[in-house]
């Protein structure tokens, strides 16, 4: 099957799927594809700031919503809006927690009868 455009060469289907970006390439290049989005966003954000802290002039929306669409593709690429992977931590309590309770009611009822509260 022949795709003829006009303006554009006949192309043929063998020739279109040896064309383009496979798996793999996608995956090493991700890293320079995303270092390369986040530059580009960092250059739009610095074009947008002296409108949004009105060192421009006074602030214009249209470069605060650019600014917060800006801020918001940069949290998704760094990955903050996923859950951070917290430290590890023991399975149970330490201190069991009601003992800490008691102790900490014991110092207060001390500071009280001390009257040093």
């Amino acid at each position: 099957m022949i795709c003829r455009n006009p303006g554009l060469h006949a192309v043929g289907m063998d020739e279109l799927t040896t064309r383009g970006i496979a798996d793999d390439q996608i995956s090493e290049s991700a890293p320079l594809v995303r270092a390369l989005v986040v530059e580009r966003l960092e250059k739009i954000w610095r074009t947008c700031e002296p409108w949004i802290i009105g060192a421009a002039g006074k602030p214009d929306p249209r470069f605060i919503e650019a600014g917060i669409r800006v801020c918001d593709r940069l949290a998704k690429l760094y990955r903050l809006d996923l859950p951070q992977p917290g430290s590890e931590q023991p399975d149970g309590d330490l201190v069991p927690k009601a003992e800490l309770v008691i102790r900490g009611l014991a110092e207060l009822e001390a500071r009280m009868n001390e009257g040093t509260l």
